[in-house]
């Protein structure tokens, strides 16, 4: 509970509380004005929200009744508890009521938020996420939003001074240090929101000193969070997509003036359109769900060939190259031809290579993993993000293998056999060494066909892997493993097979192929290994160990082929696996 001396606005008379009012609604604010930190994307419109309550993701409606009993809410997910107190079920009826000027929508945020701010505004709480540093910045620009449009459109003063009680306990915990990480991407969340949340106020000179912090904070987040290529740092696309959207708001709104920074939103852009799978979603490498990039619900970006990708050929224009290289990301993509139309994107064929370490965020155990997808169909797919839960036990010894949650399923899409890139004794990728930064080696195109390489060291062995992709024909996949001490090892490698490819042939005595059909049954995909070991039989849906499985959407979870090969007792091994296609 904050002290009397940091309660700068509980002390107002009401007509200072009025001046404070004036001065608010007449400032020029265009960010807050346009509602663009009311920035959810979801489906719902704003009278869904209200009357049929709200959803986020794959989780059950919340419906937000007066009077909210707000500590009973979402306590089993915390990333569903975060987007409750950031105040995303906000977004909707802020964007209606500024399309439409209807005060309904204003009047239902308003009365939410004074519910909140008198639960937690005063008064302490055993729920960690409600001052979780996410949740309080992201929840410091609804504020913002909400008194600067309050003040402009008849808030009461009993309201007004119930969110003004709000902010003096947002300016204590924004303050604090452990608030702010640099490291990740709640720090930017952070930094922008004190930064709004401030200059929203800036008629009070604390309020000023709030937004400059802000901004300092902000400008430690410009160098950490995007590489010079323009990848955003934490390994996942979805997290790459939603930081460049809000580093485009702050430089648009004024609260950036960094020219190399703006860019690198021009290449970050530009790789947002590498990120794009032939289906139209992004490729689901890291912590990234489902998310259709061509739906049209996505605002344009700074690069004409993502535009031209997310809008269907309507905008922007095509990109000529079809090789996409980000060597200080650790990213090569192919896209393959690409397309000239909207109609096109599903014909190409695509590969997504990630061979990086950066730090731990939102990092899976999937050193050199990648995906394909070819022919209109996924054909190698990876383990997805099924979302978050419960955290582990502080003591927890699954802590030491780089988990942080405590649901199984979510641990399995973490583990390296969830993905498609190689072990040693069965063991996960160590997500506790230190950053390596990017592995990416030379990648290239000759002859029709298309290279990637990289190399990823893991203490005490390495891995090099190539990777020849010869669009609509097929890919050939080269693992060089090599103990780095004296040691002999098993080494493993993973394919994750889509579910929707049907298997057609059963592996029998020292057979070295497996083949899959198409769902349409005009063709089959066909493994064969060099390595001199037998295959043997893919494993799907397995609960016991789990293995063969994959989340596309938070909560979900479908079967997939699981393939592994191994070689056993050795220091050195060259794995060749080849998928060709095949007409039935």
């Amino acid at each position: 509970m904050q002290s009397t001396s940091e309660a700068l606005f509980q002390q107002l008379t009401d007509d200072e509380l009025e001046a404070l009012r004036e001065q608010t609604a007449s400032s020029h604010r265009p960010d807050l004005a346009s509602g663009v930190w009311f920035d959810t994307l979801v489906s719902d419109s704003a009278a869904e929200v209200i009357t049929a309550g709200w959803k986020a993701g794959d989780h059950k409606r919340l419906l937000l009744s007066l009077p909210v009993d707000w500590d009973a809410l979402c306590q089993d997910d915390r990333s569903w508890g975060s987007q409750l107190h950031g105040w995303k079920f906000m977004d909707k009826p802020m964007q209606e009521f500024i399309r439409s000027g209807d005060r309904t929508y204003l009047q239902w945020c308003l009365d939410r938020a004074v519910s909140w701010s008198e639960r937690y505004s005063d008064q302490d709480t055993a729920n960690e996420i409600v001052w979780y540093n996410m949740a309080l910045g992201q929840r410091s620009l609804r504020l913002a939003g909400l008194i600067y449009l309050g003040a402009k459109n008849g808030m009461t003063g009993p309201e007004l001074r119930s969110l003004l009680a709000a902010v003096d306990r947002h300016r204590t915990e924004l303050a604090l240090d452990t608030s702010f990480n640099p490291r990740t991407n709640h720090g930017y969340f952070v930094a922008i929101g004190q930064t709004v949340l401030g200059a929203a106020l800036d008629a009070v000179q604390q309020m000023r000193e709030l937004a400059q912090e802000g901004r300092e904070r902000l400008a430690v987040m410009v160098r950490t969070q995007f590489l010079p290529d323009g990848g955003h740092s934490e390994h996942s696309p979805e997290y790459h997509r939603m930081l460049m959207r809000s580093f485009q708001l702050a430089v648009d709104n004024g609260l950036i003036k960094d020219a190399d920074f703006t860019g690198r939103l021009r290449k970050a852009a530009d790789l947002l359109g590498w990120m794009i799978q032939p289906s139209g979603c992004l490729v689901p490498m890291g912590d990234t769900p489902n998310v259709n990039m061509v739906d049209g619900t996505h605002p344009l970006t700074l690069s004409p060939q993502t535009n031209f990708l997310m809008s269907g050929g309507k905008d922007g224009q095509a990109c000529t190259a079809e090789l996409g290289l980000f060597p200080d990301s650790g990213y090569a993509f192919v896209r393959s031809p690409q397309p000239d139309s909207g109609e096109k994107l599903c014909a190409s064929s695509y590969v997504a290579f990630s061979a990086a370490f950066h730090g731990r965020a939102h990092k899976h155990a999937d050193d050199l993993n990648f995906v394909w997808y070819d022919r209109g169909q996924e054909i190698l797919v990876e383990g997805g993000r099924y979302g978050y839960g419960a955290q582990l036990p502080a003591d927890s010894p699954l802590r030491a293998d780089g988990y942080y949650y405590a649901d199984p399923f979510r641990r399995f899409v973490e583990s390296t056999p969830a993905h498609n890139t190689v072990t040693a004794n069965g063991r996960n990728h160590d997500r506790r060494r230190a950053p390596v930064g990017s592995g990416l080696g030379m990648c290239e195109q000759a002859d029709g066909k298309f290279f990637l390489r990289g190399r990823m060291d893991h203490s005490d062995w390495t891995h090099r892997r190539t990777i020849e992709l010869e669009p609509g024909i097929g890919l050939t996949v080269i693992d060089d493993v090599q103990s780095t001490d004296a040691a002999k090892r098993d080494f493993q490698v993973w394919f994750n097979v889509a579910g929707a490819l049907g298997l057609c042939n059963v592996p029998q005595g020292d057979q070295e192929e497996l083949s899959w059909t198409s769902p349409a049954g005009d063709w089959k995909v066909t493994l064969l290994t060099e390595s001199g070991n037998a295959l043997p039989f893919p494993v799907r849906e397995s609960e016991e160990p789990l293995r063969g499985w994959r989340s596309v959407q938070d909560g979900s979870r479908e079967g997939v082929w699981s393939v592994r090969l191994e070689a056993q007792h050795t220091r050195h091994h060259v794995f060749r696996n080849v998928f060709r296609f095949q007409a039935t």
